[in-house]
């Protein structure tokens, strides 16, 4: 695994490469909401383990991207997709140029592809458990809880601390103020992130035209598919295919977090993300389920 730090724009970027020789793909990892890098680490090793390169990376704020404390770093999720997310595909590309270059976003890594500067660099976009995330059209859970970390947790505690210490609240993770405060105006909005885009960032959705095989959990404990499908109407000039994930064909509970887990080693991740991640092409369009 090779280590290292991109400073650019007063910014730190931590970056983890899994290489592999002779590789004809190279997937860049964009990280769910307040999830470090590591927790992808296992993942991605058992890719580079089958011939895949990977990069895992954490947004500036989060896990090792700081160079400052992180009551004192200001950004928000909008410069993680048009400076971070730009920075390392500019990394990625340059590493295997002759490689194609696959987007694996989790959740919140899937929302942000249509707000990143050149997004035809990407050559196949493959999301797991990644939708809108308006807080009354979410599971059950989700409308039971979220409103004490909207209009408690966020409030009263950021504040204090210069930071969201979710850590410590067991809320999402440590995160930047204005980051938090932004996701969280987000989660109150009908229409998520797209209630606050301009034309021209709106218009960087209809821009893709790449490969995107979606999937969804059928027992994600934030997610319900209907809001998985309504991100894949967010991107509606790309190849869509949608599969949906159960207990049943993992053996074991999936929900929102533990498909990156190596107990789905011989089965999701055999069965479904690698043929995901090196198909050639999708078949046809339409939006199918498994």
């Amino acid at each position: 695994m090779q280590r290292l730090m991109l400073e650019y724009a007063d910014r730190a970027l931590a970056i983890n490469h899994f290489p592999a020789v002779a590789a004809q793909q190279h997937v860049v990892i964009a990280p769910a909401l307040g999830v470090k890098q590591r927790f992808y680490h296992r993942f991605a090793q058992w890719l580079a383990d089958q011939g895949i390169a990977v990069t895992c990376f954490d947004y500036y704020g989060i896990g090792d991207s700081k160079n400052k404390p992180l009551n004192a770093i200001d950004t928000d999720i909008i410069e993680w997709a048009t400076l971070d997310l730009d920075h390392v595909l500019t990394w990625a590309s340059q590493q295997r140029p002759s490689a194609e270059l696959v987007w694996l976003g989790h959740s919140l890594g899937g929302q942000l592809l249509g707000l990143i500067p050149q997004p035809e660099r990407i050559n196949r976009i493959v999301t797991v458990a990644s939708g809108t995330g308006y807080w009354l059209k979410a599971s059950a859970q989700v409308k039971r809880t979220s409103w004490l970390l909207w209009y408690l947790a966020i409030p009263l505690a950021t504040p204090i601390a210069g930071y969201f210490p979710g850590k410590r609240l067991n809320m999402v993770g440590d995160m930047p103020a204005r980051a938090m405060r932004q996701w969280s105006r987000w989660c109150r909005s009908r229409n998520y992130l797209f209630d606050h885009l301009s034309a021209e960032q709106l218009e960087g959705y209809q821009r893709l035209t790449q490969p995107y095989h979606a999937f969804s959990i059928s027992d994600d404990e934030l997610l319900v598919e209907d809001n998985v499908r309504a991100l894949l109407q967010r991107y509606p000039n790309t190849e869509q295919k949608l599969t949906r994930l159960t207990p049943q064909q993992a053996g074991r509970r999936i929900g929102h977090f533990n498909i990156f887990k190596p107990t789905h080693q011989h089965t999701l991740w055999q069965q479904f993300l690698l043929p995901a991640i090196t198909a050639n092409r999708l078949t046809h369009p339409a939006i199918e389920e498994s």
